[in-house]
């Protein structure tokens, strides 16, 4: 049985196949999480941010897309101070989900220098515990950051909570003016009451005095209720950083909503002062790639073997192509097709037998001559016994001289005796 033959395009066209394939899809390979609040420019969604950089447009606020990480943006947006960047989501602040210490501290100094980060989320507990450390940690030891006891969320994304267009709402005042509109089960922090030793003894309360006192909120807040508070700026040097608990104030799904975007504006009028509004769109996938082959490029040793590899492919190439020897004289080998070697077998044979043709030709001719004279008869017949002798023994002789003698005395006999003379 022959073997099939595969085409010889098969396997470039695999691997081609293959590296489209990591070209496409390698922006997506290291982003393991997907939440309801996306905050991206590119997402239209309730839970996205592609109103926010509109509503930028309209009112004049210049709005950028950061598409490096979070500790490159020092060092990518044009002024060095008066800047605001604003991340949202639930999940982790970069898609390989590393937050460095080191990072965050460069960040922090960028903010002592007057810039200012603002920070949304839906979940709490979903903020990087570097965050906490290197940017809130004088701060929270007087907020009770610790979720609501109750039934553990699902750990699956699949039932997670969305962002709804029209949930229910309560509007909380802002410290200043205005209110923010968010959502009636949105997370709190709570102010930590102060702990008493219990050593002294208990003044007695006057009679119509409450029996529990609630704690102060604390001055960074500015958005709260009695169950806590949503919204808190917190100053770093000649900065700030800006905590939003809620998902719904200021994506799509709220922006319009009672005084949202004025308490916004507000914000943004004090804290950009000739920079600009960055909006985070590295932490989602989007902008400079990180994929698996960018992974590998960043192993210990992945540049040596890359330019070792690419020596040897292109001695190879060299070798293949380029002689390191004299030329080789090509001789080529004389090939023929079976009907030309019998061809070539058939005039060879019609070649050899062309001497005895010759003599039976000529010899005939004198034959018919010398039927119709009587002259010359035993002349004649002599040659012509000779030359029928020759005809009949049928050689095929390499040099024919006996031929060419035989024919050469044939026609000279004929001429002698009958000269030009025709048959009639």
């Amino acid at each position: 049985m022959a073997k099939t033959k595969q085409p010889r395009w098969l396997l470039p066209a695999l691997l081609a196949l293959g590296v489209l394939a990591f070209a496409l899809l390698g922006s997506r390979l290291r982003v393991s999480y997907r939440t309801s609040l996306s905050g991206c420019v590119y997402d239209g969604g309730t839970g996205g941010a592609s109103g926010l950089y509109r509503w930028c447009g309209r009112m004049g606020i210049p709005a950028t897309l950061l598409e490096v990480p979070l500790g490159e943006a020092p060092r990518t947006l044009p002024a060095p101070s008066g800047n605001v960047l604003l991340t949202m989501g639930d999940g982790p602040w970069s898609p390989s989900g590393e937050e460095e210490s080191v990072v965050l501290r460069e960040v922090r100094e960028w903010l002592k220098r007057g810039n200012a980060l603002i920070v949304v989320t839906s979940k709490p507990s979903s903020l990087p515990s570097a965050f906490r450390e290197e940017l809130l940690a004088d701060k929270l030891n007087q907020i009770d950051t610790e979720p609501p006891a109750g039934p553990p969320a699902p750990a699956t994304l699949l039932i997670a909570k969305e962002v709804q267009s029209r949930p229910d709402t309560i509007e909380l005042p802002v410290t200043g003016d205005g209110s923010l509109t968010v959502e009636a089960q949105s997370a709190r922090w709570k102010p930590i009451a102060p702990k008493s030793d219990g050593t002294a003894a208990t003044a007695p309360l006057p009679d119509g005095a409450a029996t529990d006192t609630k704690p102060e909120p604390p001055r960074w807040q500015l958005a709260g209720d009695a169950g806590g508070g949503v919204l808190f700026r917190f100053p770093i040097g000649s900065g700030a950083c800006y905590v939003l608990l809620d998902a719904f104030p200021w994506t799509n799904a709220g922006l319009d909503a009672g005084e949202n975007a004025r308490v916004l504006a507000g914000i943004l009028g004090r804290e950009v002062r000739g920079g600009s509004l960055a909006i985070d769109e590295h932490r989602h996938g989007h902008g400079r790639a990180e994929s698996f082959l960018t992974y590998l490029l960043s192993l210990p040793g992945a540049s040596a073997f890359l330019w070792l590899a690419l020596a040897w492919a292109l001695l190879y190439y060299y070798t293949r192509n380029v002689r390191l020897r004299p030329a080789e004289r090509h001789a080529v080998q004389e090939r023929r097709t079976a009907q030309e070697y019998i061809d070539a077998v058939a005039q060879l044979h019609e070649r050899a037998r062309a001497a005895p043709l010759a003599v039976e030709a000529v010899a005939g001719r004198l034959r018919q001559l010398a039927r119709s004279s009587v002259e010359h008869e035993a002349a004649v017949e002599t040659l012509l016994r000779e030359a029928d002798a020759y005809v009949k023994a049928e050689g095929r002789p390499a040099s024919p001289r006996d031929a060419i003698r035989l024919v050469t005395e044939l026609v000279q006999l004929r001429k002698r005796l009958y000269g030009s003379r025709t048959i009639s």
